[in-house]
């Protein structure tokens, strides 16, 4: 999910947004978009209006956590119930425009949400910075996931799911990772995979990672 944004005083993400690279291909009319993946402890499926209170009590639950863990300037203390309609209703436009894609990551055991996955075009704001060329990259993708279910180790699982869904179900061949400085999970789930270290903003405090996608 890139940076938070305050705009209209609401909260939103700052990937939603306009001004993006003009990159490797992000979206194709004709191309499919991927409904769903699972594994025997996860779901990831596309949000839906529907799922606004759920998701608002999940990433309110570990607000602190979240918020000194991503890097993101979100959840804040105070985001209400009203700033998170508006964010599901942005995301589910953006679905209707194909401009970036938004899906929960739902525990199956408890039937609960515990995270959030973020596809969209890599910002205008990589390239300038000079830190990486993201021309190159088809997405970028970021992710969260609960205390609860990152204690639980879901994180691994969620990751593994992620690649191997990326690998079988979507058309790019590069995507770009970023993760903050001091999001150590994550961090660590990077390095210990075939995702590649391509830079560091230290302005923003940002890692970030290329994976290859290409299928041979």
């Amino acid at each position: 999910m890139n940076r938070l944004l305050a705009c209209c005083g609401i909260v939103i993400v700052s990937l939603c947004w306009g001004s993006f690279v003009n990159a490797a291909e992000f979206w194709q009319s004709g191309w499919s978009t991927p409904q769903k993946a699972e594994s025997s402890s996860l779901l990831v499926r596309p949000i839906e209006a529907a799922d606004a209170e759920r998701l608002f009590h999940s990433y309110m639950g570990s607000q602190r956590y979240l918020y000194s863990q991503l890097g993101w300037s979100w959840p804040s203390e105070k985001s209400s119930l009203e700033q998170n309609q508006s964010m599901v209703k942005l995301h589910l436009k953006q679905w209707q425009q194909q401009t970036a894609f938004t899906y929960l990551v739902i525990d199956r055991e408890r039937d609960m949400v515990v995270g959030a996955v973020y596809f969209v075009p890599v910002p205008e704001q990589r390239g300038q910075s000079g830190t990486i060329q993201g021309s190159k990259f088809n997405a970028e993708i970021t992710w969260w996931l609960t205390e609860p279910a990152v204690n639980a180790s879901l994180h691994n699982d969620l990751f593994q799911l992620l690649v191997d869904w990326l690998r079988s179900s979507w058309p790019w061949q590069q995507v770009l990772f970023p993760v903050a400085d001091n999001n150590r999970v994550t961090i660590s789930l990077l390095e210990s995979s075939s995702a590649r270290f391509v830079g560091q903003n230290r302005d923003t405090q940002e890692r970030f990672y290329s994976y290859t996608l290409a299928r041979k």
